[in-house]
């Protein structure tokens, strides 16, 4: 009796065990069932590009059936949905994701390139960074590739020399690490780490003996090596000839600033109104004053000239007058004004934050300016969770644009930037009021500052908001009252520049331009002006 008792205690044991394998095969098999359907489910609104249906079928996949074969596809295929409806932070982390989780698919270099593109829409730099590199030093595609290299170039310069020695540790055994060296090196330079700087450009030309970058190399350890600072700026007036009014209102802002304590002397000479004049006297001032920098209120037909010599010298040059963005494309000109794609970022800013709005239409010509201007814009509102609805381009000699407006009215967005010259704001504004949009709310930047705009774009860009620098900030401006100016654009800017210098204490050449762009840039004020009866008031002050 008792070993029959045993024998069935032992079968019931065994039976208890084989139970459950036998119900988690069966199990298994009915979820693999079950996620194949909704899988084919959400993949054929994918491939109908219903985007947000073929989202909700993946996002059950992923949340009910991780260890099923569906799994895998769907992963990458809700992160590839989300970008294509511009949702690039959850196309990002959904991209990580899959790459952390799946890196032998076949789906990983795609993933990789679509966590690339996600952190760049954010201006997530280093990520972005990082996973661009890891695409381009790893696919065939060369078309892709190319595309990728281009993003990489333009991020590079944007980050810390922590992020850049840490990219320069995973990929200095591939080339695009000739790139990354020469950012870092760039970058330790400006901010005053000559030992480093020398290491590292040294480390460049050893590597990368034919590098793209040996005449910048060069100009970069010139740079560093042209001794001490002496303490004194100089400044380019004119003091005679056609222009003799300007230049002796500035020469009294320049007694103003005598009378404080700056950290560096002031010198000035005479451009005599005249673009060699100018250059001569910017010579005397770099050669015989053996000033450190350059402050020149002066023309543009004037600064090239003295923007070439100084460049040849390796001495900065700051231009306060003039917001012309190819300056600064030379190696250390700075200009004081505020770019076309820094409005973009201050309208943006005000209308998400100011004026509660969420969604967002652009509309530009297929001009390159523009459209980077409208890509500036974009990818704020991207980044501040906002929503870009419609993003159309049209041909600058279009006679109508009924198409594009029509695309954008099915949107319904709540305003729209208009990214454009003042004739063709002129000519867009009645057609927006008249295919279906006249109550939206039109955005801008300094475009829309011009007497032509009220004039002739009449009640269709009455109510139009938009940004544009401004030459003082209120701060600055109230001091610059006390001393008896009022708010013109041409002392006000240059008061403010020297009111922003004062703030450059203690230097050494190497980090000069470093910490003038820095003091240039970190402060930087938009005026935000609203079209009310044809007239131009402003509203509130942006500072960044």
């Amino acid at each position: 009796m008792k070993k029959l008792l045993w024998f069935v205690i032992i079968l019931f044991i065994a039976c208890a065990h084989i139970k459950p394998t036998v119900l988690e095969k069966y199990e298994a098999s009915i979820a693999e069932e079950k996620a194949a359907v909704i899988y084919e489910r959400g993949n054929t609104y994918f491939k109908e590009k219903d985007y947000p249906n073929a989202i909700n079928e993946f996002k059950k996949v992923i949340d009910k059936y991780k260890n099923t074969e569906a799994y895998e596809p769907a992963l990458y295929l809700i992160a590839f949905s989300y970008f294509k409806l511009d949702k690039f932070k959850s196309a990002g982390s959904l991209g990580e994701k899959f790459i952390k989780e799946f890196p032998n698919s076949s789906y990983y270099l795609n993933a990789t390139s679509l966590a690339g593109e996600s952190y760049f829409q954010l201006a997530k730099d280093y990520k972005a960074a990082y996973y661009l590199t890891k695409f381009y030093t790893q696919t065939n595609d060369s078309t892709k590739q190319k595309k990728a290299f281009v993003r990489i170039i333009k991020i590079l310069p944007e980050l810390s020399i922590k992020q850049l020695e840490k990219l320069h540790r995973i990929f200095m055994a591939d080339a695009v690490d000739e790139h990354i060296l020469y950012n870092l090196a760039q970058i330790e330079t400006r901010e005053g780490k000559k030992k480093e700087a020398e290491r590292d450009f040294n480390l460049l030309l050893r590597r990368f003996p034919k590098t793209k970058y040996s005449f910048e190399v060069e100009e970069y350890k010139r740079f560093i090596g042209l001794g001490t600072t002496t303490g004194r700026a100089g400044i380019l007036l004119s003091l005679t000839g056609e222009y003799t009014n300007y230049g002796q209102e500035l020469l009294e802002i320049i007694n103003i600033f005598n009378k404080k304590k700056l950290p560096f002397s002031l010198h000035y000479l005479d451009t005599k109104s005249d673009p060699i004049e100018a250059t001569v006297a910017a010579a005397k001032l770099i050669e015989d004053i053996h000033v450190d920098f350059l402050i020149a209120p002066i023309r543009l037909i004037e600064a090239f000239g003295v923007c070439g010599l100084a460049y040849g010298k390796g001495i900065p040059v700051i231009l306060p007058m003039t917001s012309e963005p190819k300056f600064e494309r030379i190696p250390h000109i700075f200009t004081a004004g505020q770019s076309d794609e820094e409005q973009a970022r201050a309208i943006a800013q005000y209308s998400m934050y100011d004026l509660g709005i969420n969604k967002f239409a652009i509309l530009y010509p297929n001009i390159a300016e523009y459209k980077e201007v409208a890509n500036c814009f974009a990818k704020e509102v991207i980044k501040n969770n906002r929503e870009i609805v419609s993003m159309v381009s049209f041909e600058p000699d279009s006679i109508t644009l009924k198409w594009e407006l029509k695309t954008m009215e099915e949107k319904s967005p709540e305003a729209i930037f208009l990214s454009m010259d003042k004739d063709m704001i002129i000519n867009t504004a009645p057609q927006i009021a008249y295919y279906g949009l006249e109550h939206v709310q039109l955005l801008g930047t300094s475009t829309f500052r011009h007497e032509k705009v009220p004039r002739l774009g009449e009640k269709y860009v009455e109510g139009a908001i938009f940004a544009a620098p401004s030459a003082i900030d209120s701060l600055t401006l109230i001091e610059f009252k006390k001393q008896g100016y009022t708010e013109s654009d041409f002392a006000a800017k240059f008061f403010y520049t020297l009111w922003r210098l004062s703030g450059l204490k203690k230097y050494d050449r190497s980090a000069l331009p470093g910490l003038i762009s820095k003091i240039l840039k970190h402060r930087k004020a938009s005026n935000i002006y609203q079209i009310q009866n044809g007239e131009f008031e402003k509203l509130t002050e942006v500072s960044k």
